[in-house]
């Protein structure tokens, strides 16, 4: 049996799968809002495995492969359920419409499938993204709606979560780089940051202010990307780095 400690960060990751199992589900059965709250709430669940993990110098095999399966659920089937029962429930959609959007959703999950198996085959030591992160597309997807649902905009927007998923799916798979988040020696920057990971603690388990998740992930995202534009040789890490990022990126997985 392993140690106590395993099953703290393991716990995590298992709690965030079931999330993940139940979103599907709400969206399934038209509780939209509830299921993407709760693929906000598998985000917040996928840092604190990590986090936990490192704190407890509990990182093991088993938890990676735990945790990308947990990834693929939470961040790959049930966004793309929630926008296909979504979309459906309009009742615009008949015939091979249909059909194509159950294979745009079906595309975006197999491209984070692939981004996964990918990111658990490098070495851990970049300390930038190729591709974008399953996680933040997840997140993107889900506050997006909420925050579509929280102003009654109209409907006629619906149909551009399915272009979203298109884009999402080759920005995923892409060799597009983004820096992994981490602390700096900006004390400016690292306050800033702090204190953005409290709010998205305190709102997202709240239910409170999606505009707001949304505006923190597409921020990252692209703030990230310009800035890997702007410092192309950013991608590589010192050996002591390395060493660090490779013993982190055992457990923790923002992808």
């Amino acid at each position: 049996m392993p140690p106590l400690r395993y099953f703290v960060p393991n716990g995590f990751t298992g709690l965030s799968l079931l999330l993940g199992l139940a979103s599907i589900t709400m969206s399934a059965q038209g509780d939209y809002r509830l299921a993407a709250w709760m693929i906000l709430w598998g985000v917040l669940l996928d840092k604190l495995d990590g986090t936990a993990a490192r704190l407890m110098k509990a990182t093991s095999k088993f938890g990676v492969e735990f945790d990308s399966f947990a990834d693929f659920v939470v961040f790959g089937i049930a966004p793309a359920a929630l926008v296909y029962y979504r979309l459906l429930a309009t009742g615009h959609f008949i015939g091979w419409q249909k059909s194509a959007i159950m294979g745009v959703s079906g595309l975006y999950a197999l491209a984070l499938a692939v981004r996964l198996s990918r990111f658990n085959v490098t070495t851990g030591s970049e300390s930038v993204f190729y591709g974008l992160p399953g996680t933040l597309m997840g997140a993107v997807v889900a506050s997006s709606y909420l925050t579509w649902d929280k102003y009654s905009l109209s409907e006629n927007m619906l149909p551009y979560f399915s272009v979203f998923l298109v884009i999402a799916t080759i920005l995923m798979v892409s060799t597009v780089r983004l820096p992994k988040m981490k602390l700096t020696k900006n004390k400016t920057f690292n306050a800033f940051l702090g204190a953005n990971v409290v709010l998205s603690y305190v709102c997202a388990p709240l239910m409170l202010l999606p505009e707001y998740l949304l505006g923190c992930a597409v921020t990252f995202t692209v703030g990230g990307v310009i800035y890997c534009l702007m410092h192309p040789e950013e991608g590589s890490s010192t050996s002591a780095e390395a060493a660090e990022s490779t013993e982190d990126s055992t457990q923790e997985r923002l992808a």
